[in-house]
């Protein structure tokens, strides 16, 4: 038998909302986690599903973040929120910062399933959501902005003009709503959220060992 034939297959469901400081964080912790596994003896594939964080948020323009989190949270708890969340981004070597505009994901959230429908989506949507994490919580942008989505997709290669015409259509916004439905049908209240080999499930940024514990079993061995 080859040992491509040999190789055990990981797959990774991930629901996330790309203002989502905890996603952001999940994603680089997963990441060390699975550059921990040998790519010769498995094959991991990583999908990332749409999940709004923030049901009230306009979908045509934008709030200031800050009063976005006050309004939320309170200005008491976003004292003591942002410094640990600062400190916890610096240990993923994330820089954190809250100032710029707030606005509806959704758009944001058709952008990453278009890029997966093309060739090598998957590596696609990953590298892409980096550059959508980096822009909304290092660089200060706004995600409803479709200026902000356009350049985020030429980053990955991405042809400006047809990704200007996708945005300004309606295509995927039935699929991204069915994603959102599905994740309050299954149940999750909170993301980010791993459903690893349709088996086992962990909720949060959980440490790397964490993940590697949830690889095991879900009956990986490396």
């Amino acid at each position: 038998m080859a040992t491509s034939d040999r190789k055990q297959e990981l797959k990774i469901d991930v629901t996330s909302d790309n203002i989502c400081p905890w996603c952001y964080v999940g994603k680089r912790r997963l990441e060390k986690a699975l550059s921990q596994i040998d790519s010769s003896r498995v094959n991991v594939s990583v999908s990332w599903h749409a999940y709004e964080l923030d049901h009230g948020l306009p979908r045509d323009g934008s709030l200031l973040k800050m009063d976005r989190y006050k309004q939320k949270f309170g200005e008491a708890r976003i004292k003591q929120m942002l410094p640990t969340m600062m400190e916890t981004g610096k240990q993923e070597g994330i820089q954190f910062s809250f100032g710029g505009k707030i606005g509806s994901t959704f758009d944001s959230h058709r952008l990453l399933y278009y890029v997966k429908q093309q060739e090598n989506g998957e590596q696609k949507q990953n590298a892409l959501i980096n550059v959508l994490f980096r822009a909304y919580f290092e660089q200060e942008q706004d995600l409803a902005d479709h200026q902000v989505l356009i350049k985020a997709a030429e980053e990955i290669g991405q042809d400006g003009n047809q990704v200007k015409q996708f945005l300004q259509s309606d295509q995927y916004k039935k699929e991204i709503q069915d994603e959102i439905n599905h994740s309050q049908q299954e149940g999750i209240s909170g993301v980010p959220h791993f459903v690893i080999n349709d088996k086992v499930e962990l909720s949060g940024a959980q440490d790397p060992q964490q993940f590697l514990q949830a690889f095991r079993k879900a009956g990986i061995t490396f």
